[in-house]
């Protein structure tokens, strides 16, 4: 969720320092916006008690399926820019998480420089990186500073992730362009 926030701040942000407004927002019209919400409810169902009392298969199961909403998405609003560059880092974190069963792998370094400690080898959708590790490469590398508030890991994908919505939200409040004019 975190993901999310510093994604939306940075694209309103950018969007209104370059003179748009939020009243632009309207003119967004995004196909099947209900595609997004269904993938955080999935999400944050798999990854709250409830998801826990399901088990391990049914939360791979939930996490999974929230990535296949999202791809749906992407591929009905693939007219905008910011939805492509965010649907290649969901895609990136797609074929991570599928092939390490279900989690993300998350790299001892950068966990370590984030000040996260599993209890475990895995927590919530994240695994720690290891021998078997797959795509590590696109996995959780990126840390921010344990010195920072929310400090956490983050991939490759994730920063597409936010680049993407940030674009989409800081050109939708600078309105739509007139035919033919450079954006």
């Amino acid at each position: 969720m975190l993901v999310l926030l510093t994604a939306v701040v940075i694209g309103l942000g950018a969007g209104l320092a370059t003179g748009g407004r939020f009243r632009n927002l309207r003119s967004l019209d995004l196909e099947l916006p209900w595609l997004v919400l269904a993938a955080l409810v999935l999400q944050v169902l798999a990854f709250s008690p409830v998801g826990q009392a399901l088990g391990t298969t049914a939360t791979v199961c939930l996490h999974l399926a929230s990535y296949v909403l999202l791809t749906w998405f992407v591929v009905v609003n693939r007219r905008r820019l910011g939805i492509v560059v965010a649907g290649v880092g969901l895609a990136l974190n797609f074929a991570t998480i599928a092939a390490n069963g279900g989690h993300m792998p998350a790299s001892r370094v950068a966990l370590a420089l984030a000040g996260v400690a599993y209890a475990g080898t895995a927590h919530n959708n994240s695994t720690v990186a290891g021998a078997g590790t797959r795509l590590g490469f696109l996995g959780d590398v990126f840390a921010v500073p344990a010195w920072v508030p929310a400090a956490n890991v983050f991939s490759a994908g994730d920063v597409l992730i936010v680049a993407g919505i940030a674009l989409l939200l800081a050109a939708s409040l600078r309105g739509p362009r007139p035919v033919g004019e450079a954006a």
